[in-house]
């Protein structure tokens, strides 16, 4: 993919000259990211992948996560494909414009995700309300996303 980030942190690869192509691996072993990085964090375009070895997100990755592109399931199916809202609070970032789809690949809704933001916890998606947890309960617990200290 082409994209480019959409934070200050495509600048501080850009001054500080650090991009590089790494793989990320767990404790045990198992790959947990391939592609761009910056201070060994995914930062640019890559692919994340679940502990069983399917893909989990890939795409333009930046402080907090993923910014623009795609995630799946640990099925192997597209769970959502857009852009992803820059979180300045606690958590993840969470899916801002895009397509989100059930299980069994069926295309649930498209368009504008509206997330509650709170004092405690992750942001958590009201609509679609079918979305559910902004982060998968698979997801790789051993990655570091970059964060605003970076």
């Amino acid at each position: 993919m082409g994209m480019r980030l959409q934070t200050g942190a495509d600048e501080l690869l850009k001054n500080n000259g650090k991009e590089e192509w790494n793989r990320i691996f767990s404790k045990d072993g198992k790959i947990l990211y391939e592609g761009t990085t910056y201070k060994n964090k995914p930062c640019g375009v890559g692919v994340t992948y679940f502990e069983n070895g399917k893909k989990y997100q890939e795409g333009s990755f930046g402080i907090k996560g993923l910014l623009s592109g795609k995630e799946y399931y640990p099925n192997g199916k597209l769970r959502f494909e857009g852009e992803f809202k820059l979180n300045k609070a606690y958590g993840p970032n969470s899916p801002k414009n895009g397509s989100f789809y059930d299980l069994s690949g069926s295309l649930v809704y498209q368009g504008e995700f509206i997330a509650r933001y709170g004092s405690v916890g992750y942001p958590s998606i009201i609509i679609p309300k079918e979305y559910g947890s902004i982060q998968q309960k698979e997801h790789p617990k051993d990655l570091h996303y970059l964060m605003w200290d970076d």
